[in-house]
């Protein structure tokens, strides 16, 4: 239960074998390459990058038209939804099983059958759209019963069409009635303007036209032959014919979504192509010799060696060394129990830890599941959450991550019961538990047990430190920033409580001493690594001074208290409003119903909630802040993140 111990190599290997090799070592997996383009000594040897291939080109190509396809036939293909969807889950297959699938496919006719199709769609959706817009252009001159094209061409008048803004309605009409020759008629109006048509013979025409500019006079010309009503009669009966054109395309692409299950096979299987092919820009070469450096897990020296010898005969040089410990570059690879696997997510969303520390997530795990059952403490909550997901885990078809993340919370529903038990409530208190503790009443008792929760989880996070110290053999770093703190911290906090506790006046002394010692010693050690006595001094001082932050530590425990409180007050607030509905007969039993279920599932989503993100913080400030820096870089396997698929 660690992280999992690095091996670095060297190899040595023609470039004519690159290929093959590149296609060996997906199959193996667990190879990390460092790109060598960083290391300057290597390119002063006049070691030449390796450039990527042109083939990439090709295999990004090949790549766009299978997401073209998918993305095309996902909006029409019928999947499973919700819980179906997540028991039956994504197919599973093994590296070998993926490549002999996706070679097998030619998915060429079906892409360009689906272009094909989606080129017609376009163009019937563009005539749909020209269509739309004359349609309700022309509609705003239904009312006009003349043909259009008959308008033009008259020889001694003047045919004009357009609009006014509405507000000069009654000043427009005022001024047409000083023109004799003039025939004009609004044939339709809306809030902003008026549709205006007018005849007018060609020797008032002038005048008729410096009236309409007065009036912001916009002219319109309709792309017609008929009058307005037959022309939007035709453009209907187009449209129909277009949507049913329309229709008939999505039904074949809809009969081509058959073909989905195989397009995501190749797309997954060209993903894992083009990462071997952008492998190389991690190498170097000489004219005919690749140079390949990297990472393995140790325990798979063997088996690495194995691929290399199978893959290139005896043509290769490689170099296998163990990983230098306090290398940063080092990639992180964690490898633990089933219960600690389910809290690496944890570990990771904070960082990494380097290659010389320790992985956080053993320590962390026991005291996450403990803190959040106390802060939800409602066996009701805990048993709804440990029949989800022994559901999920027994009979849903899960990705790794998905089955981890339920794990997660199986896992924590157990202590959720618990600590529901342990304070008597479930639900709210609707079901009636013996419980050991009432935290209502010995809200004071719970306070003080969450502060010495808070004790033993601070010390046990000095405790790994002094083991880290002690591992890399740095005795006195481990009494000097661990044990004067166990001894400053221990020592005050049993002479506190002797001035409330009546305890033997020699443990008040003995308490005393070991304070002052432990805080003398953080004084003359904490800043030894200062040049000047003086500036070791303040340096000490200094540290010393952040004992203060331990208050703020041993305080923010609390919290522990405070959401197991309000969790609980607000779940018997809901019982009492449903216990006062229910008295009202029918009705109010009804919506007691409602309110029961909606306001007690409310509050298991801020419960869960406030309780995963809380005991977060406990975590990260108070726990790791005590021992854990991270940094470290994960280790990137030799395989493309699977996105339609599971692998075995």
């Amino acid at each position: 239960m660690a992280i999992v111990k690095m091996s670095s190599f060297s190899l040595l290997a023609f470039e004519a074998e690159r290929d093959n090799l590149l296609h060996e070592l997906q199959k193996f997996e667990y190879v990390h390459f460092t790109n060598l383009e960083e290391e300057e000594v290597l390119l002063d040897e006049s070691l030449q990058p390796v450039s990527i291939p042109e083939s990439v080109v090709d295999v990004d190509e090949e790549i766009s038209k299978v997401r073209y396809s998918i993305n095309q036939l996902s909006k029409y293909a019928v999947k499973d939804s919700g819980i179906k969807s997540l028991i039956e889950g994504k197919d599973n297959y093994t590296f070998s099983q993926l490549e002999e699938k996706a070679l097998s496919i030619d998915y060429h006719p079906t892409y360009e059958r689906i272009r094909q199709i989606a080129l017609e769609t376009d163009k019937i959706e563009q005539e749909i759209l020209s269509l739309t817009s004359k349609k309700d252009e022309l509609a705003n001159w239904e009312g006009l019963d003349y043909p259009i094209g008959s308008l033009e061409g008259f020889i001694q008048t003047e045919v004009v069409m357009g609009t006014i803004p509405k507000k000069f309605k009654d000043d427009f009409n005022e001024d047409l009635l000083d023109l004799e020759l003039t025939y004009a008629e609004i044939i339709n109006e809306d809030k902003d303007g008026i549709y205006l048509f007018a005849i007018t013979a060609k020797e008032e025409y002038s005048r008729l036209y410096e009236i309409l500019r007065n009036y912001g006079f916009t002219t319109v010309s309709l792309d017609a032959q008929g009058s307005p009503k037959e022309e939007i009669s035709n453009i209907g009966e187009r449209l129909e014919v277009l949507k049913l054109e329309k229709k008939k395309h999505e039904d074949q692409i809809r009969e081509l979504s058959s073909n989905l299950a195989e397009l995501e096979i190749v797309y997954e299987y060209l993903m894992n192509k083009k990462l071997r092919t952008m492998a190389t820009e991690n190498f170097l070469k000489t004219d005919s010799i690749n140079v390949i450096k990297g990472y393995i897990p140790t325990d798979m020296e063997e088996e690495f060696t194995k691929v290399i010898t199978n893959t290139l005969g005896s043509a290769y040089y490689l170099e296998i060394k163990d990983a230098d410990k306090d290398d940063p570059d080092v990639p992180i690879l964690l490898k633990n129990s089933k219960f600690t696997q389910a809290f690496e997510s944890l570990t990771s969303m904070y960082a990494l830890p380097r290659y010389n520390e320790v992985d956080p997530t053993p320590f962390l795990a026991p005291f996450y599941l403990a803190f959040f059952g106390m802060m939800v403490a409602d066996a009701g909550y805990g048993l709804l959450m440990l029949i989800g997901t022994f559901i999920a885990l027994k009979f849903a078809n899960l990705t790794e991550s998905q089955e981890k993340f339920i794990r997660f919370f199986h896992y924590l529903s157990y202590s959720t019961i618990a600590w529901g038990l342990f304070f008597g409530s479930f639900l709210g208190g609707i079901v009636p538990l013996p419980g050991v503790m009432d935290p209502a009443a010995q809200y004071q008792d719970l306070l003080i047990m969450s502060i010495v929760f808070g004790g033993i989880h601070l010390f046990f996070a000095l405790g790994i430190q002094a083991y880290v110290n002690i591992r890399d053999k740095k005795y006195l770093d481990a009494l000097f920033d661990v044990g004067f703190w166990y001894m400053a911290l221990m020592g005050g906090i049993v002479f506190l409580l002797t001035m409330v506790v009546e305890l033997n006046p020699v443990v008040a002394t003995i308490a005393k001493w070991v304070m002052i010692a432990g805080m003398v010693g953080i004084v003359l050690t904490g800043g030894r690594e200062a040049e000047s006595v003086g500036g070791k001094l303040a340096a000490g001082a200094y540290e010393l001074y952040g004992i203060s932050s331990y208050v703020g530590d041993f305080v923010s425990y609390s919290r522990l208290m405070a959401l197991g409180l309000s969790g609980g007050f607000i779940a018997s607030a809901i019982n009492m409003m449903v216990g006062m509905l229910s008295n009202s007969g029918i009705i109010g039993i009804l919506l007691g119903v409602v309110v029961f279920v909606v306001g007690q599932l409310f509050n298991v989503f801020l419960s869960f909630l406030g309780a995963y993100v809380h005991t977060i913080r406990l975590t990260y400030v108070e726990f790791f802040g005590k021992f854990y820096e991270g940094g470290g870089k994960a280790f990137q396997m030799f395989r493309s993140s699977p996105k339609y698929i599971n692998y075995k």
